[in-house]
């Protein structure tokens, strides 16, 4: 690809295609994010109206630098998924019957806060890992895009501080790692439109 930079003809300042009413901005407000865990037994959810602050995975591409005579270029390498904050509000009481605190039940799979003297731990990936379903919504409740990521679990969990000047409710903070991502588009429903893996014998 060379270097020639081709002046553009005169253009139209407006707001162009994002201003258009068929454009749909995703909001910030507008997600859920659900953990199933225990896949290896009897399958439990914590339950995702109980998200306060959230996000979407962040994902890292090494580089690795080519080098020849006077020049240097970059291409990408292996790619890192890292992990993400998620703030759980701390409730209590039963919904339907079911505890509140799944949230609880799936931090003791992973490491047993209930019984200090065995702090059991799960052992098989079963035993422990969670899959989070993260989804954004338009105004009507229609899912925009959705997130999978596998092998979730807690490497950081941070249960709050209590200050007696506060009238804040109590959160309990993760910090999940996790891996194995897939990302799905719904609004348009089509696949992503990327370029084709080139193999090298088409090359030849």
């Amino acid at each position: 690809m060379g270097l020639t930079l081709t002046q553009p003809a005169q253009r139209n300042m407006g707001l162009g295609a994002i201003g258009t009413s068929s454009v749909i901005f995703k909001r910030k407000f507008r997600w859920t994010m659900k953990i199933v865990y225990c896949t290896g037994g009897v399958t439990k959810t914590v339950a995702e109206e109980f998200v306060k602050i959230g996000s979407r995975p962040q994902i890292d591409i090494e580089e690795t630098e080519i080098n020849y005579l006077h020049g240097k270029m970059w291409i990408p390498g292996k790619a890192t998924w890292q992990t993400m904050s998620v703030t759980y509000y701390d409730v209590a009481g039963k919904v339907a019957g079911v505890s509140t605190n799944s949230l609880f039940g799936w931090l003791a799979s992973v490491y047993d806060i209930t019984d200090p003297t065995k702090l059991y731990m799960g052992s098989r990936l079963a035993d422990y890992e969670g899959q989070a379903n993260i989804f954004l919504y338009d105004g009507c409740g229609n899912a925009l895009e959705g997130w999978l990521l596998n092998n979730v679990w807690p490497q950081s969990i941070n249960f709050g501080e209590l200050d007696m000047s506060n009238s804040e409710e109590c959160t309990v903070e993760l910090t999940l790692r996790y891996s194995n991502v897939a990302y799905a588009s719904y609004c348009p429903t089509s696949s992503i439109d990327k370029c084709p893996c080139t193999p090298c014998a088409s090359l030849s």
